[in-house]
Parts: C-alpha cells; sequence; structure tokens
C-alpha cells in the first residue's frame, strides 16, 4: 500500500468513528428527548430533539427525532411548526412515507384535503399499505372524488382481507353517493368481518334511517348500549333528528267542540253566535312529540282549516249527505297560532262566523286541521299525522 492510499484509508476510518460517536451521541440525545416528552415537557424535549438532529442530521436517528418533535409541537397545539419539521425531516429523507403520511393527517385537522391528498399520495408512492392506501381514499372522498376513493379502499379491501376498513370505507362512498342500499351492504359486510366495529354500526344506522328504516337503526342503538355509549347516543339523536314531528295530542284546553256531528247549530257553540252575524274565536291546542320550529308553527300559512272530503267512509264531511243551505264555511287560515316550546304545543285560534239568518249549522266532528310546518331540525312533519279530523284523530 503506497503513502497516499495508507492515509486516505486512514483519514476515513477516522471520519466513520467520529460519525459513529456523533451518532452514539444523537442516540443519547433522543433518549433524554423522549423522557421529556413521556413526561409531557414539550419544551425541553423539543431543544433536546433538536441537539439529536444536529448531532447526526442524515441518520435514521434524526427522522426520529424530527417525528417525535412534530408531536411534540401538535402537543404544544404548534400546527405550523409540526408541518416545518416534517418537511425538514423530508429535506434529509425524502424516501420517508410516515413523514408524508404524518403530514397528511396534519392536514386533515386544518380541513385543507388538497394538501392532505398529496401528501397521501406521496406516501402511497413510496409505501402502498393498506393504512395509507384507506388515508388516501378519505382523502379523495371528502373531495368528491368518489371513483378513485372506491378504488383506494377496494384496494385495501384486497390487501387486508378478512379484515372490515375496505367494506367500511366502500360505504361511506356510497353513502356520500345516495347510494343507500349500497351503503347499507357494504357496512353490513364490514359488520360481518368485525362484530364490534362500531363506527360501521352508526353508519349503517344513518343509512337505515334515510331509508325509513328507524326501527332497524334503533335495534343497532340498542346493540351498541353499554359497549360503545357515545355513538349509541349520536346515532340515537340522528334517528330523532330525521324522525318526522307529528301532532300527539289535542289538549282539553281547546274549546271548539270538535266531537259535534253533522247539523251543530253554531248558536249552541258559544252565546256570542246566538245573534245574526256574531263572531266567536275558538281554540285547537295540539300538542307536537318533538320540538318544532316556532317561527314555522306560528306562520297561519302552514296551516289549514277546512270540511274533510274523500277521507274514507264516516270520515266526509257531514257523513256524505248533502249540506244544508244553513251550513257556514270557515276561514282557510287561522287568526293566529302560539307555540309553547315548554310543553310543544300550538294554539291555533280561529274564528265562527253565525249566518244572517242566525240559523247557521257546522259539522264540527269532520272539520279538518291541517300542518304543513317543520321542526327545530328543519323537517318537515311527516305525513302519518300532520292533520286532525274530530271523528277520526290523527292521521
Amino acid at each position: 500500500m503506497d503513502v497516499i492510499s495508507a492515509n486516505a484509508s486512514a483519514l476515513f476510518s477516522t471520519r466513520a468513528s467520529q460519525q459513529a460517536q456523533l451518532e452514539n451521541l444523537a442516540q443519547r440525545q433522543l433518549s433524554s428527548a423522549l423522557e421529556f416528552f413521556t413526561a409531557q415537557k414539550y419544551d425541553e424535549a423539543i431543544v433536546t430533539f433538536k441537539r439529536a438532529i444536529s448531532l447526526a442530521p442524515l441518520s435514521s436517528t434524526a427522522t426520529s427525532a424530527y417525528d417525535y418533535m412534530a408531536r411534540a409541537y401538535l402537543s404544544k397545539e404548534d400546527v405550523g411548526s409540526a408541518i416545518a419539521a416534517y418537511r425538514e425531516s423530508l429535506r434529509g429523507n425524502p424516501t420517508d412515507a410516515n413523514a408524508y403520511a404524518q403530514l397528511g393527517n396534519i392536514y386533515v385537522t386544518q380541513g385543507d384535503m388538497e394538501q392532505a391528498k398529496t401528501a397521501y399520495q406521496q406516501a402511497v408512492r413510496l409505501d402502498p399499505s393498506s393504512p395509507n392506501r384507506y388515508s388516501l381514499g378519505q382523502a379523495y372522498l371528502e373531495l368528491g372524488d368518489y371513483a378513485s376513493a372506491i378504488s383506494e379502499f377496494q384496494a385495501v379491501k384486497e390487501l387486508e382481507a378478512g379484515k372490515p376498513n375496505g367494506d367500511y370505507g366502500l360505504g361511506l362512498v356510497y353513502a356520500r353517493q345516495g347510494k343507500t342500499e349500497e351503503a347499507v351492504r357494504a357496512f353490513e359486510r364490514a359488520i360481518s368481518l368485525q362484530a364490534d366495529f362500531w363506527f360501521a354500526h352508526v353508519e349503517l344506522g344513518y343509512a337505515l334511517t334515510e331509508l325509513g328504516e328507524r326501527d332497524k337503526a334503533a335495534e343497532l342503538v340498542q346493540e351498541m348500549r353499554g359497549q360503545a355509549d357515545d355513538l349509541a347516543d349520536t346515532l340515537d339523536a340522528y334517528i330523532y333528528e330525521k324522525t318526522p314531528a307529528e301532532m300527539a295530542a289535542v289538549l282539553a284546553t281547546s274549546t271548539f267542540a270538535r266531537f259535534s256531528g253533522p247539523k251543530t247549530l253554531v248558536a249552541n257553540l258559544d252565546s256570542y253566535l246566538a245573534t245574526p252575524g256574531g263572531q266567536q274565536t275558538f281554540s285547537m291546542v295540539f300538542m307536537f312529540n318533538k320540538d318544532m320550529d316556532a317561527q314555522s308553527v306560528e306562520n297561519v300559512r302552514n296551516w289549514s282549516i277546512a270540511r274533510a272530503y274523500d277521507l274514507g267512509r264516516g270520515t266526509i264531511y257531514n257523513y256524505g249527505m248533502t249540506v244544508p243551505d244553513t251550513e257556514i264555511a270557515l276561514d282557510r287560515y287561522p287568526v293566529s297560532v302560539t307555540y309553547n316550546e315548554e310543553d310543544r304545543t300550538a294554539t291555533v285560534l280561529f274564528r265562527v262566523t253565525q249566518n244572517a239568518a242566525g240559523d247557521g249549522t257546522l259539522d264540527p266532528s269532520h272539520i279538518k286541521f291541517s300542518f304543513s310546518g317543520s321542526d327545530t331540525f328543519g323537517q318537515k312533519i311527516g305525513d302519518q299525522a300532520d292533520e286532525y279530523l274530530g271523528v277520526r284523530g290523527f292521521a
């Protein structure tokens, strides 16, 4: 060996030895930093992580230090510094799929789905594992790129045969597309693969509710009780929100003789109606089974008062007999409506006017009171109990 070669070999050996010493020191600093991190002393941890990085900036120790330093920044709610830490780490180690995945997670929390998608795409390019593909699929879903989302979730399903995540992701896409029945099948497949996948139970409950199968959704709530109570409460609230309101009762404080039959003399309803042209205001007090939008309830145009026709045998005004000339007509809309939020009641005031001859008649039992407003969630009242007829009740 000549002198030059010998000197070069000695120099390389010295540098290798120095690098090994620096990496050893960096690992010690990383260990100390992790102790600070575990103790939630994030400022001290960050300073020590930086020291570890400076000792061996291109080593795997530096990559770990950047990762934990970013987590420390996130614990301090310093999102910008966390992003900067991962970006700096990638400059030294551009093939670190984990750093891209973590960047994507941060952008998701910030609502920046475009940046999240870009980061997840890089993560998948470097490591096409099922977790990275699932994250990318979620980003596509939120961006409305349903075809790409389906492609990623199908890949997850193939990579994780026997696990529920792929079907769960597909169910989310189908639900977002309005393909509710397909979503139900996907969520059911996910649950069949993992019975305690409670998020799939919730999403299945949402889909069933949208299909009007609220009883089945309610069964899922009961199934989750004692296992995932928070999620059970969430689904229960959703079912309540989506269940159309109904008029559930007429209070005894109502002043209208709603059970009186055909040819009832108007004069017998109130003494003020004993004289020709006399007027009196009556009330019907309805109770709802849900909290209603007060403005909607108190809008008289959302109410209708009319004679009942074509409702079936026994429910037709005057029982289908010829209406006498003495029959009076009620105004279509109430005079006013007042909503009581505490007891969910609407007091509907309407006017009855005696005819000019003073012999007016009415069939109160076949006067139909209809409501077309909405509840506090903006949900229109259901057609199962949006009208009331004295002879029949609610329908």
